[in-house]
């Protein structure tokens, strides 16, 4: 795997927008923005998705920003929007002690 160091993508972290339904019951509404990072992009390519055994039709990626304070809230509820598309966040690893945070995600299909 090739090193990627470059953050010359704009990426968009996302929360979810909670109200009650007529069932009353807690759903998601939409997604508001809590801040913007620099990113670097990284695909899996199919050989690593092939190793990790995935069999659903997908894009994963990687996404590479330096650590900062309003990282730390960041979780699998979130979201990220890169490239007009939105994205599941599926992993998130520090690599160093406040240097990067990797984060893997799936991109999530439009809905026709």
């Amino acid at each position: 795997m090739a090193e990627v160091t470059e953050r010359d993508r704009r990426i968009v972290f996302l929360e979810a927008q909670r109200a009650e339904n007529d069932a009353g019951e807690e759903a998601i509404i939409g997604w508001n923005t809590l801040f913007y990072r620099w990113a670097a992009y990284e695909p899996v390519s199919d050989g690593e998705r092939l190793r990790a055994a995935a069999v659903e039709q997908r894009s994963d990626a990687r996404f590479r920003v330096l650590w900062s304070g309003p990282m730390v809230q960041i979780t699998g509820a979130h979201r990220l929007r890169f490239d007009g598309a939105d994205w599941q966040i599926t992993g998130l690893k520090q690599r160093g002690f406040k240097g990067e945070i990797e984060i893997t995600a799936w991109k999530i299909p439009e809905v026709a």
